[in-house]
């Protein structure tokens, strides 16, 4: 059988993942953006010109550190604006004379016009947070701003079965067109659908691999015989492997996989370098 070895560039896998994914890291960083403009804009239009930004509450699904990031992108994204004194709330109330007697301790020209209050809820893999500009006297809501992204620190699944059960998956075949076949067959589509089973799990932790593996010094384009994700047979699969791996590669600092984790993901993907090098890819 003929071997179909697929040679590819990094740029153009890179490229082709980015234009599979609506909701990366761009579309993020301008929803939040969106949300910092509406509260400057309505803190403009209100003559309010001091807010204080405190911590925002994380309401379930395990969001702490989201709500931690939402909280600094925030105060950071306002402490721009040069029409606005931003304080910090979490600063001010760790001075000492008690967390709850801070604003009282400011001088009166230095007290916040308003506050800016902030919730963060997780739904599946996405985080909306909730941002308001609040009156600091009369508690009035004066604009409420949302924004969207994709979760920063999804939980790493666990590594799935990678034993392809050996035996019936590599035994050969009887073909049923030929009158004799040769002992030792491999059989192709017992091997797909090994490769299938594993590839419906694994798909998250391949775009993990792969996008540490493109950040490492010295990765070179010329390595790959093929497009990482090229073996994976279900579009609907792939697109996700796809769109995960630009949102990882465009992180910072992305989950990473453990050293067994790796090790066991390295011998599954050598068995489909072996699958592939004997029946090509279907």
């Amino acid at each position: 059988m003929n071997k179909t070895i697929y040679r590819s560039c990094l740029s153009v896998a890179l490229a082709f993942c980015c234009a599979a994914v609506p909701g990366g890291s761009a579309s993020a960083a301008g929803e939040y953006q969106r949300l910092i403009d509406g509260l400057t804009a309505a803190s403009a239009d209100n003559g309010i010109t001091r807010v204080a930004v405190g911590a925002f509450s994380a309401s379930g699904g395990s969001v702490e550190d989201e709500a931690s990031f939402a909280a600094e992108k925030t105060l950071s994204g306002l402490a721009a604006d040069r029409r606005l004194q931003v304080l910090d709330q979490a600063a001010l109330e760790a001075q000492p004379g008690g967390k709850e007697g801070w604003l009282r301790r400011l001088p009166a020209k230095l007290r916040p016009q308003a506050f800016v209050r902030g919730s963060v809820f997780r739904d599946g893999e996405m985080v909306r947070v909730m941002a308001r500009l609040v009156d600091s006297v009369s508690g009035k809501v004066i604009v409420s701003m949302e924004a969207t992204s994709r979760a920063r620190n999804m939980e790493i699944p666990p590594v799935p079965d990678m034993d392809w059960n050996t035996a019936p998956a590599m035994t050969p075949a009887r073909d049923l067109f030929r009158d004799a076949p040769a002992d030792g067959e491999f059989d192709c589509s017992a091997a797909f659908r090994g490769m299938d089973r594993v590839n419906d799990k694994a798909f998250d932790l391949k775009a993990r691999y792969w996008a540490a593996k493109m950040k490492e010094p010295g990765f070179l384009t010329g390595s790959l015989t093929r497009n990482p994700g090229s073996e994976i047979r279900d579009p609907q699969v792939k697109q996700k492997f796809y769109e995960l791996l630009s949102r990882y590669h465009d992180e910072e600092n992305p989950p990473v996989l453990s050293e067994a984790q790796v090790k066991k993901l390295e011998e599954f993907m050598g068995k489909e370098s072996g699958v592939i090098d004997n029946c090509g890819i279907k």
